[in-house]
């Protein structure tokens, strides 16, 4: 009944507000920003498209809407709270067409935190409080573009640390992987998330993701792949005895390709055990499926213990029983084409540990891929980019009035005026909108009109520049 009314798809204190700006109100200007002190210095702005797309493009006011909201919000906070006569201006006045301007940055623009990145302000004077309605909404932004930043600082992590064992680069497209759709909140919040990932790594067992840059970013090509793999409830079908009897038998019926195949169900150690001694038959079975094609891999996946050390006493096993060469660079890389896969409680600081103590033990970056599930979809937070929209200006009776909060936590003190964003060498700096700079912001929003419709490909292009800047230690 009430889904994807625009008329509520905001916090309940805000359908208050109408009525307490002070007389003369014509308009409300806003604006995001990641503020400093967020946990990457940098923001890849990415999401706004679609949320647009859903939620504000078009006729999204009608008189049924405004009048169910009007029902809701009599019965939820009091009766004449609601802003009856501006809602039924918009949508009979005004066709249902939001009567706000909204510029951003490009999205996928990795933009150095404490700059703008959104403004928002209204076009119709009947209409001033709008633009802070609509945060709830527009604030949500804040989650596509938190994991788009984490998956770039990822990315970076995973290149340095390919570069300094002098390791192959080819595979780095491919060191995440979405694990993450059982653990999101929702299947949106699963698209959304797993689309942001996409813009760095081609990685996922996401599916729901893969529709996003066909049906919101105009782009119809394949963003994510992913290979065979198995899980628990394939590798304990026998049970313990067996177990090596069942890892035959995947192996057996595995087409040709990368398998993926889970090793701690018992005791990890035995299993490898199993697969690095020559003449059982587990690893003969291997070599057999090795041997078949060039393109056949098999990557081992423990998915308990302590990340570190469990994923040294892997590879030192596995070393044992497929040998090893070294790089350049003198880091020892898996003689046959085997590989380890860790996913299991991982995030940043976990995955830069796993690199560090790989490097401090000889061992090359290229050997490993990482999957994320919960630390990609669901351990971030609004505060992990210290994402805030605030109102800095507000026109009464034909002037414009500079406004801004200083709290005693000075961390929180928001920007005042009027901005446009300009490049400032390899930074981007946030100046007055009267001032000399070409702006970055784009208007991408007007009266209900989309007027950015970018290619997920060009935002993916963006988010490329992220590897120039050095990464977080």
């Amino acid at each position: 009944m009430y889904e994807n009314n625009i008329c509520l798809l905001t916090d309940s204190y805000k359908v208050t507000h109408h009525y307490f700006y002070p007389k003369g109100t014509e308009k409300i200007y806003s604006y995001l920003e990641s503020r400093v002190g967020a946990e990457f210095n940098r923001t890849v702005f990415y999401g706004l498209q679609y949320i647009i797309k859903k939620y504000l493009e078009g006729s999204v006011v009608s008189e049924e809407k405004v009048l169910e909201a009007n029902d809701l919000v009599n019965s939820h906070i009091g009766e004449d709270i609601f802003n009856l006569s501006d809602w039924l201006y918009i949508a009979n006045e005004l066709d249902g067409k939001l009567p706000v301007e909204i510029k951003a940055v490009p999205e996928g623009m990795p933009v150095n935190v404490g700059n703008v990145l959104m403004t928002v302000e209204n076009t119709d004077k009947h209409c001033f409080w709008l633009p802070n309605y609509l945060e709830s909404l527009l604030l949500q932004v804040w989650y596509p573009s938190t994991i788009a930043t984490l998956t770039a600082e990822v990315k970076k992590l995973c290149e340095f640390y390919l570069d300094v064992t002098g390791s192959c680069k080819d595979n780095l497209e491919f060191m995440l992987h979405d694990f993450g759709y059982r653990g999101a909140t929702s299947n949106e919040s699963a698209m959304l998330c797993g689309s942001a990932s996409l813009l760095n790594f081609k990685g996922t067992d996401n599916i729901p993701a893969l529709t996003v840059p066909g049906k919101y970013y105009n782009d119809s090509n394949l963003y994510g792949f992913s290979v065979q793999a198995t899980e628990h409830s394939v590798m304990t079908a026998l049970g313990p005895e067996l177990e090596i009897n069942q890892a035959l038998n995947i192996i057996k019926n595995a087409k040709d390709g990368i398998l993926s195949i889970v090793i701690d169900s018992y005791n990890y150690r035995n299993f490898l055990a199993e697969a690095t001694t020559e003449g059982c038959q587990l690893n003969e079975a291997i070599w057999k499926f090795l041997d078949k094609t060039e393109s056949n891999k098999v990557v081992f996946r423990p998915d308990s213990g302590e990340p570190v050390s469990t994923t040294l006493d892997c590879l030192n096993i596995l070393e044992s029983g497929f040998g090893s060469y070294k790089t350049d660079k003198g880091y020892k890389v898996f003689d046959s084409n085997i590989g380890l896969l860790w996913g299991d409680g991982l995030n940043y600081h976990k995955i830069r540990d796993i690199l560090f103590a790989m490097k401090s033990n000889g061992w090359a970056a290229e050997n490993i891929i990482f999957g994320m599930g919960g630390g990609l979809h669901s351990a971030v937070t609004r505060d992990t980019q210290r994402n805030a929209f605030k109102c800095s200006a507000q026109k009464r009776d034909g002037k414009w009035f500079d406004i801004f909060k200083n709290p005693l936590d000075s961390s929180k003190k928001s920007k005042t005026g009027r901005f446009k964003l300009i490049k400032d060498g390899n930074n981007f700096k946030t100046i007055k909108y009267d001032e000399e700079g070409e702006d970055i912001l784009q208007t991408v929003f007007r009266d209900g009109e989309l007027l950015v419709n970018d290619k997920f490909a060009q935002i993916q292009k963006r988010a490329q520049n992220y590897s120039q800047y050095p990464v977080n230690r």
